[in-house]
């Protein structure tokens, strides 16, 4: 089991290229009342970032982009864990904070719901779920959670057992894509999943093409620790 030890909040930029498809960005003028979106982006190379992230602020998100600072997986979870406490009492509502990881980034997003523990977060992981997480770090998450991957994608398998036994997901959804680009289809703004993850921040129900994915009752309490 792995020992959960707060981090202190590491204050960066606002978001603009640093350097090689790689920037950062603070929530200090976070405004309630629109929804914030926290993009945790994969290290795999040939990912368009800045397009994704310009793709979502044309949504009408404030886009607030957080990338891999060098430090253990579960440290860049503190990090942004305490980011998405630090929205909330600015006094930002938990539905409208959106954390979103990509490839690499989707595990960060996995560890940061559970260490955060509000049921009305919203979260979606974009690839690479993997099972063995759960016995590496043996967590449950929390808030609403919305896990994409694609067939062809060798790296993911279902999310569904990240958010199992998880008494604080108060919905989670799943939507298996079929764009034979396996996880490079997450390398660009493709609407086959920026669509999906809007209607998922904005509280609406998931649907794309032919594909429509309903509410799921939520599991029942658990006895087992929380954190």
């Amino acid at each position: 089991m792995t020992r959960i030890i707060p981090s202190p909040l590491k204050r960066v930029l606002p978001r603009r290229v640093l350097a090689a498809a790689v920037f950062m960005a603070a929530s200090s003028t976070a405004v309630a009342g629109s929804p914030h979106l926290i993009y945790l982006p994969s290290t795999e190379a040939g990912v368009d970032h800045a397009a994704i992230v310009q793709a979502f602020e044309d949504q009408g998100f404030e886009v607030n982009t957080f990338a891999y600072a060098g430090e253990t997986r579960l440290a860049y979870a503190h990090r942004i864990a305490d980011e998405v406490r630090a929205l909330m009492d600015k006094g930002i509502a938990p539905e409208e904070i959106n954390v979103v990881g990509a490839g690499t980034g989707s595990k960060v997003a996995t560890l940061t719901s559970a260490l955060v523990g509000n049921r009305h977060v919203n979260y979606v992981l974009l690839g690479q779920c993997d099972p063995a997480m759960k016995a590496n770090y043996n967590f449950r998450m929390s808030g609403r959670v919305l896990g994409i991957h694609d067939v062809a994608d060798t790296t993911s398998l279902s999310c569904r057992s990240l958010w199992g036994d998880s008494p604080k997901v108060s919905e989670r959804q799943e939507l298996v894509l079929n764009s034979g680009q396996g996880s490079a289809v997450f390398h660009a703004p493709r609407a086959d999943w920026v669509q999906p993850v809007t209607e998922w921040a904005t509280g609406g129900e998931v649907s794309i093409g032919e594909t429509s994915i309903g509410k799921v009752d939520e599991p029942a309490p658990s006895p087992r620790k929380q954190y």
